[in-house]
C-alpha cells in the first residue's frame, strides 16, 4: 500500500495512493463507504472510523501496528476502483496539496557518513566493509516538509546540502533490536530529502543540530510506502538532480551499515514509538543549491520529490 498525506479544509487526511487515477482515496471516507454497504448506519460508521482510522501515521500505528483494518479497506476499495461508489471518497492529487506522509513522528533519527564519499558501481555494496562506527545526529519534527513544498535557503547560510535518502518508519514500540530481528519493527519506508546548513554547524563547534534542524530541512515523500512492497531495501536506485542535472546515483547496496545493523545500534539509546523515523544516509554526489534551483529526488518504489528553493528572508 501506498498512503500519502493530503492537506485539505478539514486538516490533513490520510489517502491511498494509486488506487483511482488522477485521485487520492481518502481512507477514513472509504473505510465509512465500506461499513455502508455492509448496512451500517452512517452515524455509527463514523464514530468507527474515527476510531479505527486515526487521522495521521503515527497514530494509525499507536493503534494497529499491523494496519489490519487500512488493508480491510484497501483491499475493497482496489475492487471497486472502477466502479463508481468511491467518487465521494476522493480528492485531486495536486502534488502541491501532499504534506509530509510521517505526520508529527516523536523521533527522527538521521544517520551520517553511511556510504563512501566517492561514486561507484551502484549495484554493489562496498568490499571489504570499512571498519568504522557508526553515527548520526537528531532532526526536529517541525523541519519537516511536504514532497512538493519550497525548500527555503536560511539567509545566514551560503551552504545548504539537500541529500536523498531512504527513510525506515517504525511499526511498533522498539528498544533493544537485534540485527535478526530489526525488520520485524519497520511498518514501511519513505522518501527524505535530508536537507543540511554545512557553515552553520561549522559555526556550531561543528554541532548538527540547528545546522540539520531549519524548516522545510526533512522533506518527506511523496508517500509512505508498507514494507511488503519493498522486499529488500538494500537494493533500491537512489537518485538527485538539481536544475535536471543528475547529482546523485547510487544504491542502498552501498551503504556501510545496513538497516538492521542501524536499527539495533540505536534502540540500544532510544525507545523508538510507532511511527517515529530512522532515515539511513546519502550516497554521493549532492552539492551546495541557491534559491531558484529546483530539487528533484527519486528512489526506487518510492516515488519522487521535487522543491523549488526560495530564500527564506
Amino acid at each position: 500500500m501506498k498512503i500519502a498525506s493530503r492537506r485539505t479544509p478539514f486538516g490533513d487526511r490520510l489517502c491511498f495512493a494509486e488506487v483511482v487515477p488522477h485521485h487520492l482515496l481518502d481512507i477514513q471516507a472509504a473505510f465509512v463507504r465500506r461499513l455502508e454497504t455492509e448496512g451500517v448506519h452512517r452515524d455509527d460508521a463514523l464514530a468507527r472510523s474515527r476510531l479505527d482510522i486515526p487521522g495521521d501515521l503515527p497514530a494509525l500505528l499507536q493503534a494497529d501496528p499491523q494496519l489490519t483494518a487500512v488493508r480491510w479497506v484497501f483491499d475493497w476499495a482496489v475492487e471497486q476502483a472502477d466502479s463508481g461508489d468511491l467518487r465521494d471518497c476522493l480528492w485531486s492529487d495536486d502534488p502541491e496539496r501532499l504534506g509530509p506522509p510521517v505526520g508529527r513522528p516523536q523521533t527522527i533519527w538521521c544517520m551520517l557518513a553511511n556510504y563512501p564519499r566517492r561514486p561507484s558501481d551502484p549495484d554493489q555494496r562496498q568490499q571489504p566493509q570499512p571498519q568504522r562506527g557508526l553515527q548520526g545526529c537528531l532532526k526536529p519534527p517541525g523541519s519537516l516538509a511536504g514532497p512538493h513544498d519550497t525548500l527555503r535557503h536560511p539567509v545566514i547560510s551560503e551552504r545548504v546540502d539537500p541529500e536523498m535518502e531512504l527513510a525506515v518508519v517504525i511499526g511498533h514500540r522498539s528498544r533493544f533490536l537485534t540485527p535478526d530481528t530489526a525488520l520485524r519493527a519497520v511498518a514501511g519506508y519513505v522518501g527524505f530529502c535530508d536537507v543540511g546548513s554545512r557553515d552553520v554547524s561549522e559555526r556550531d563547534n561543528n554541532r548538527m543540530d540547528r545546522g540539520k534542524g531549519f524548516d522545510t530541512y526533512g522533506i518527506t515523500g511523496p508517500w509512505f510506502v508498507t514494507a511488503d512492497e519493498i522486499p529488500d531495501p538494500h537494493r533500491l536506485r537512489i537518485r538527485g538532480w538539481v536544475n535536471g542535472e543528475l547529482r546523485q546515483d547510487g544504491s542502498t547496496a552501498q551503504m556501510f551499515h545496513s538497516v538492521p545493523e542501524q536499527l539495533a545500534w540505536l534502540t540500544e539509546a532510544l525507545t523508538l514509538a510507532p511511527g517515529d523515523v530512522l532515515s539511513t544516509g546519502t550516497p554521493p554526489g549532492h552539492g551546495v543549491v541557491r534559491p531558484g534551483d529546483v530539487v528533484r529526488g527519486e528512489i526506487e518504489g518510492l516515488g519522487v520529490i521535487e522543491n523549488k528553493v526560495v530564500l527564506d528572508d
